[in-house]
Parts: structure tokens; sequence; C-alpha cells
């Protein structure tokens, strides 16, 4: 009998295929035109979904007043709301892709330096977005699972993030300048569909807001730095590196997905954007696209931590289905050469810049107004200020996380009133680190204190 089914078990392995148990739907290996687009997909969703919803509403550019969204806007964000934006959307999402297309970008006969600076410019763009909410994080340390079982990781200091997101800068600059590449990105690279011109625009933006974030650590050098970048970065509204979201159920825009399935969560737009746009009454021609009217055409906001109101919903724009969820764009560089011209004294380039940031925000959203633009786009040496340039940036960088780290870096220029006041009369200035990092990462996690506490460049 035993020999029989030694013969059964040796016949076995020569006629049944092995490949047969395994599941075409768990690959070993995945393509680098595979995980582009979903790394993509995937920083864009949270860009416009939780970093955005939370800051936003900080910002009170938008308001919560209904279940979790009110706690939100009343400053209750807690561990378990940060666990899906850590490790799907940051760590075991984006991250860990960017970095297997920079790993297999190097490997023998797969040497494609065009892709592995397209995912160094993604991952220092997700390193930024993610430090300047949580201050210290891991990177060089994390995703080695797969290959050594090591769970946990260290955590860089915020000074350290910045330095290998400046790092990756620089190596993708160069590597986009590679003669040769065998694969290179294309129709599957959903931002710039292969332009790799566009890419090292981008990169030369991201430096630049990367530098002018760190004006309160390196002062005039910041904003000479930023200077020095914005010069080779884009040139127009057609350049911003920005992700198209689809009308299909699988392809919606993050806001229009929360809308639909948390109707009334969202209470409209915050009053003290309201009242920025509609400027004493000299209307923002970016107000019927910022806000939905109501019945009698009027436009109200929501104050900050009041219960359910009336007041204008987020516009067609931002919160239809197959949106564009902006990651860094013309007019934010624009407003960042203002600031830093002006902060070097350098007067009249800074009301230029100025200038040309307010009109191409309007540019943007296809609207227009020649009297108001002559009376709200028109500074001179002698008029510019600090608080307009911070103001108008306020209010051109609507539902993007850029207001939440202008705000704590001149957080005496746009006045927001406390939402609510709890056990902390402030108003937050970081993302709680997540439960899971708590429970199975305490030993590296650091001591973070209250969500008020200030991350490592927020010095004031």
């Amino acid at each position: 009998m035993l020999s029989l089914v030694a013969v059964f078990a040796t016949s076995c392995e020569s006629w049944i295929d092995s490949d047969m148990n395994i599941s075409p739907n768990s690959p070993s290996d995945v393509p680098m035109s595979l995980l582009l687009p979903s790394a993509e997909a995937g920083i864009a969703y949270s860009a416009g979904g939780e970093l955005s919803r939370y800051s936003c509403m900080w910002m009170q550019q938008i308001s919560g007043v209904t279940a979790h969204a009110q706690g939100y806007e009343r400053y209750i964000l807690l561990e378990s709301d940060m666990d899906n934006l850590w490790k799907w959307y940051t760590y075991a999402g984006q991250l860990m892709d960017l970095k297997r297309m920079i790993d297999k970008s190097a490997e023998e006969g797969k040497e494609s330096p065009h892709f592995s600076a397209v995912a160094k410019i993604l991952t220092a763009y997700k390193l930024g977005v993610s430090t300047d909410v949580w201050n210290d994080i891991p990177y060089e340390d994390a995703f080695q699972g797969e290959t050594t079982g090591q769970l946990t990781a260290t955590y860089h200091t915020q000074e350290r993030v910045y330095e290998i997101m400046n790092t990756m800068i620089t190596e993708a600059m160069s590597e986009l300048d590679a003669a040769e590449s065998i694969y290179s990105p294309g129709s599957e690279d959903f931002i710039y569909r292969g332009d790799l011109s566009l890419w090292k625009k981008a990169a030369y933006a991201l430096r630049a807001r990367f530098a002018i974030h760190l004006s309160e650590r390196n002062g005039d050098a910041a904003y000479t730095a930023a200077l020095a970048a914005i010069g080779s970065a884009f040139t127009s509204n057609a350049d911003d590196m920005e992700f198209d979201f689809g009308l299909a159920a699988n392809e919606q825009a993050p806001l229009y997905q929360y809308e639909d399935q948390r109707e009334g969560y969202i209470g409209g737009l915050g009053a003290k954007m309201i009242e920025l746009l509609k400027n004493g009454g000299d209307t923002d021609p970016r107000l019927a696209v910022y806000a939905k009217p109501l019945a009698d055409g009027s436009y109200i906001g929501h104050p900050a931590g009041a219960p359910l109101n009336l007041a204008s919903m987020v516009g067609e724009y931002f919160a239809k289905a197959d949106a564009t969820v902006t990651l860094i764009s013309y007019v934010e560089l624009k407003f960042i050469e203002a600031e830093a011209n002006f902060q070097l004294g350098n007067f009249g380039p800074a009301a230029t810049a100025y200038n040309d940031a307010v009109k191409a925000s309007l540019a943007k959203y296809g609207v227009t107004d020649a009297t108001w633009e002559a009376a709200n786009a028109s500074e001179t040496a002698g008029t510019i200020s600090i608080d307009k340039i911070m103001t108008a940036k306020y209010i051109a960088t609507f539902l993007q996380g850029e207001t939440f780290t202008d705000w704590r870096r001149y957080n005496n220029i746009i006045g927001l009133s406390l939402a609510f006041k709890h056990n902390e009369d402030e108003i937050p200035r970081r993302f709680p680190y997540p439960t899971n990092e708590r429970i199975y990462n305490s030993e590296n996690m650091p001591e973070y204190g209250s969500i008020t506490n200030h991350v490592w460049w927020d010095v004031n």
C-alpha cells in the first residue's frame, strides 16, 4: 500500500501543473506600469480626502456639523481616525508601491531611471504632506516585512525627513535627464501622461514648497532657495500637478464619495471663507465656483463649532464625481514667490507675483471680472503686504492641505475663531499618531503629547 502511495505521489508531480494552485488574483510581481497609477490615485485620494477634510475643517474653509465630522471641526480627532490614512493611504499603500517602483527600476536588465525619478518625486510629495501633519515619521527603516520580517520601524525627526525629501528631488532631477531608460512612464501616468519635462517642473515646484515651509527655521535662506527653485518650475496653470477622478463608481473623487455616503456631515463652507469671498460687498468671482447658492441666491457660511445651520454647500467644481484634486499648482508657486520676495524686501516683484497669482487662480476656474481684478489684483510695491499675500493664498488654495501649513506659519494673519472649547484652548497644529502605532510600535513612536503641540518647523 505504501509503495502505491509513493508511486501515486510521484506520478502526480509529473502530470499536475504546479501553477494550478497559484491565484491569478494574487500576483507575486507587479510591473511598474501598474504600480504607478495605483500610487498616483491613492496619493490624490488621500490629499482630497482625509488630509484635506480634517485640516480644512480646522482652517474653517468647510464646516463639519454631524456625527464624526462635527467632532473633527471641534478638534476631536482620535488615534483611530488615523489608522486608514497611515496604513492604507501612506505606508502599506502609496509609499510601499513607490518603493517597489524605485527598487524595480534599479534591477539588472530593467534599469529605468525615468520611472525611478517619477517614483521619487511622488515619494517626496507624500513624505512632505505626511511629516507636515504628523511631525516625526518612519521611512528608511520601514517596508522590511516582506524581506526581513521586521514589522516595526524607527522614526526620523522631521528635520531628517526634509533632508530625505530634498535628496530624492535632487536624484529625480538627475534621473529625468538620463539618455536611456528601458521603461519610461506613458499613458499609465495619470498626472502627466509620461511628459518628463512636466515632472521636472513638478520637482522644482516641490523644492520651492519645501524651502518655504522652513522659513521659521532658515530665515532668508529659505526664501532665497524657494525663489531659485521657482525659476525652473511651473509657468502656467497647465503645468499643475493634479489628478482627475472619473464617473465610474470605483473612480469617483473623495469629496463626492464622502458627501454621497455621509450626506449632511459637511454643513457647507465656513463663515470665515464666505466672509472673505464676499469681501465687504466686493464679491470675489470665485464665490460661485467654491459654493452653491441657497434657494434665494444668497451665500451663507456656517459659523465654526455651531450646531447644524443653513449654509452654502461646496460647489460642483470640487464636489462632483469626476473632480480634480490639485497636489501643487502654479497659483501656489506664485504666492510662494510673492511671499519670498516680500520677506527679502523685494516689494515690487512681490506685488507682481501676487497679482499674477490672483489672476491665475481666477483663470483656473474659468471666471473673470475686470473690475474686481482692478481692485484686488493691482498691488504695487507701496501697497503689497504679507497679510494680503497670505490671505489671498488662503482663498486660492481652497480645500488644499497647504492652508493648514500656511496658517501655522502665519497664524496671526488668518483670524480663525475657536470652533469649540473643550480641554484645550487652542486650534490643533498636528495630527495624532494612529492607534496601531501606539499598540504595535510603541518603542519607536515618539511621545507627541497634545495635537496642539508644534511640529519641528512650526517654531512660533
